[in-house]
């Protein structure tokens, strides 16, 4: 992928979107994409303060709460990339990503078998969003050929799926579909052409 591509909202979106069209894989992946982001944030949360926040004045204290650890620096840089791809979605998106980042560093903190039960949900979510994409979605998942997008991006798409809903940027949203919609339909045509082709030998 090319680096602007990456930066690129529109290509972004129907990317993934051409990969979870099908409903029932788009609601897996409303669920257990966040969980696997979670998860994660549980093990960064393991790391502990990397960065003393005593340097904080007064007003801002109140961060300590997130803590210094791996998982905070995680979602910090997170939030960049998705404010350079949409800043008014990552402003809304943030307090939920630092939320996250919160409980898990809590979890982490306060559960002797924190790190354990977080890699039991984190490995059950990926084995279910990839029976998501085999029985219902029929395709491969974006891993196989867009890491970035699976481990940075998508987190960040299923947000849109919320906001898309609720009507933001409607033009986007028509846009992306239109161009969905064709990969799918080009992507189904070269399935049921792979298909045939075993049949029309034999002939």
């Amino acid at each position: 992928m090319a680096l602007s591509d990456m930066f690129n909202l529109k290509k972004q979106l129907v990317q993934y979107g051409s990969h979870h069209y099908n409903r029932t894989n788009v609601i897996i992946h409303m669920i257990f994409v966040p969980l696997i982001f979670w998860t994660a944030l549980v093990f960064g949360a393991a790391t502990g303060p990397l960065l003393s926040m005593s340097f904080l004045p007064s007003s801002l204290k109140w961060l300590k709460v997130l803590g210094s650890n791996l998982g905070f620096f995680t979602v910090t840089l997170y939030s960049v990339y998705y404010a350079a791809l949409d800043p008014v979605a990552a402003t809304l998106y943030a307090p939920i990503l630092y939320a996250m980042c919160y409980t898990a560093t809590e979890f982490q903190a306060i559960n002797p078998n924190a790190t354990k039960v977080a890699l039991g949900l984190h490995i059950t979510s990926w084995v279910l969003q990839f029976i998501g994409h085999g029985a219902a979605e029929k395709r491969s998942p974006k891993l196989v050929d867009n890491i970035i997008q699976a481990l940075v991006s998508a987190p960040y798409f299923v947000f849109f799926e919320v906001l898309f809903a609720l009507g933001y940027r409607p033009q986007l949203r028509k846009e992306m579909k239109m161009e969905v919609e064709k990969d799918v339909a080009a992507f189904r045509a070269k399935q049921q052409k792979r298909e045939q082709q075993p049949s029309l030998k034999s002939l």
